[in-house]
């Protein structure tokens, strides 16, 4: 009995496995989130890192480079640098994954909102 659970509890981790990898490569690419005041761009790399760039009433405000990681239905961000000092180094955040199509993904930001990015040609 015990390899039969044994056998089970490693194919459920080789599932998870799975569907974090393909959310990652799913990612990889420019991004970006606009509104009407405000826009954000992302672009994850196949190597795990990251560069990016907030725009408020189209003034840069931030642009940043990074480490990014998909754990489970969360999108991590770790942060390395930020041009305009904002966001300090080894700062850390992470977003709600909602829903990922090969055009667009939906996070839940940490204060609660949604935001969809579309993928940028």
């Amino acid at each position: 009995m015990k390899p039969v659970l044994v056998a089970l509890f490693v194919l459920s981790l080789a599932a998870c496995a799975g569907v974090e990898r393909q959310s990652r490569s799913d990612l990889v690419g420019h991004w970006r989130y606009a509104d009407s005041t405000q826009s954000c761009d992302y672009s994850f790399k196949a190597d795990g890192s990251f560069t990016g760039q907030v725009r408020h009433r189209a003034r840069v405000v931030s642009n940043f480079t990074g480490r990014w990681a998909v754990r489970g239905n969360a999108l991590h961000y770790t942060y390395i640098s930020d041009v305009f000092g904002r966001i300090p180094p080894g700062a850390t955040d992470q977003d709600q994954l909602l829903e990922i199509k090969p055009e667009s993904f939906l996070i839940k930001a940490a204060n609660g909102d949604q935001r969809r990015y579309r993928r940028i040609q």
